[in-house]
């Protein structure tokens, strides 16, 4: 189904960035994050990188944040819940989470990830034969009631931890980003107790890799309506989250253009990604080789965050770490699969880094 269609890009620019065109790639840092459980020092070797990096934020380009003054971390207590991409589980954002609770500037006294295995995605198929899908009118309440059910079951854990003073930031990946969106906004319907505490300590959502946008250009509604329901809804937009004391940031990457007609398949690959979802082609379309950039971020007030390379190595920022494996449904909870370590996505050390100031 349509909506699934991301899992297949990102198996597609997977084979193409790793195992392909891995040879002609510049190896990263020894301090490589994926699969290195041990800290690092933000930046630690980017000062011939740095000057020609900038985050763009709200439209204006200013210096990245260079490194992180642990002494310095405020004294209130957060908490981040992580909101995976599609096909994600819980393990494959492990190595983000300890990094983000060493190095944040704010004490991260817990972390979860919404308990997702692979295999609560079949759920989204039984909407397959319903006129609602065809008619691209997917409800975003009845469609997603499993993801809303995993985030509270995930709130509830931290808020038990934490204590009556916890604060927390949400933190979503890809899909993850507008599902928290809509969780915000009210749209999951949810009356829980979970939920109306939630409304009072959730204080910021940061969302890296996520598509906001559903352009009337876009050649198919790839999310069947769902986007279109979050995005068109009031009570979703950056300005009612933030009167509601949510401060909202968009992290997108602008490093791999997508082009049908090159030598480069990662290109290709990246291009029968942004068609789809933006109508067309051209210079001034490019993203992360799933999601344009154009897409990434909401209105202001909303921080944008526009990461055009990483510091540390320069390289491209990629929409992911892994590889999904949807196939493998006897383990829902087992780890995807790592792609290279040369391949830089959001968590990266020297990306990262450019937006992790926002966790608040």
């Amino acid at each position: 189904m349509c909506i699934l269609r991301y899992s297949i890009g990102l198996a597609s620019l997977a084979v193409a960035t790793g195992f392909i065109f891995n040879h002609n790639r510049p190896r990263q840092t020894s301090n490589t994050f994926l699969g290195n459980t041990r800290s690092w020092q933000p930046l630690a070797s980017s000062a011939a990188l740095e000057d020609d990096v900038d985050t763009n934020i709200n439209g204006a380009s200013e210096s990245a944040l260079i490194g992180t003054n642990q002494s310095a971390k405020r004294e209130k207590k957060l908490a981040v819940l992580l909101c995976p991409a599609q096909f994600c589980v819980p393990v494959d954002y492990e190595n983000l989470l300890d990094t983000i609770q060493e190095q944040a500037n704010v004490n991260v006294v817990a972390t979860r990830v919404a308990p997702l295995p692979r295999t609560e995605w079949i759920k989204v198929a039984k909407q397959l034969p319903t006129k609602n899908f065809l008619d691209a009118n997917l409800s975003v309440k009845v469609t997603l009631d499993w993801y809303f059910t995993a985030m509270e079951s995930a709130l509830t854990e931290l808020f038990a931890e934490g204590g009556e003073d916890l604060e927390v930031c949400i933190i979503g990946h890809s899909i993850g980003g507008w599902v928290a969106r809509a969780y915000l906004g009210g749209l999951s319907g949810s009356s829980t107790a979970v939920y109306r505490l939630g409304k009072e300590r959730i204080k910021s959502l940061i969302t890296i890799g996520t598509p906001h946008i559903s352009p009337e250009s876009a050649l198919v509604d790839q999310t069947r309506g769902l986007l279109r329901e979050i995005a068109s809804s009031e009570d979703c937009s950056s300005q009612s989250l933030s009167e509601r004391g949510v401060t909202v940031t968009c992290v997108g990457s602008s490093s791999l253009p997508g082009k049908l007609i090159t030598t480069d398949v990662e290109e290709i690959i990246a291009a029968t990604s942004y068609l789809p979802l933006v109508g067309r082609l051209g210079a001034d379309v490019k993203g992360d080789g799933i999601v344009p950039t154009e897409l990434a971020f909401m209105e202001s007030p909303a921080r944008r965050v526009e990461i055009d390379k990483c510091l540390e190595s320069g390289n491209a920022v990629r929409h992911a770490h892994v590889l999904p494996t949807p196939w493998n449904l006897i383990d829902g909870s087992a780890a995807s699969i790592k792609l290279p370590e040369d391949i830089v996505w959001y968590g990266s050390p020297g990306v990262l880094s450019q937006w992790l100031q926002y966790i608040e």
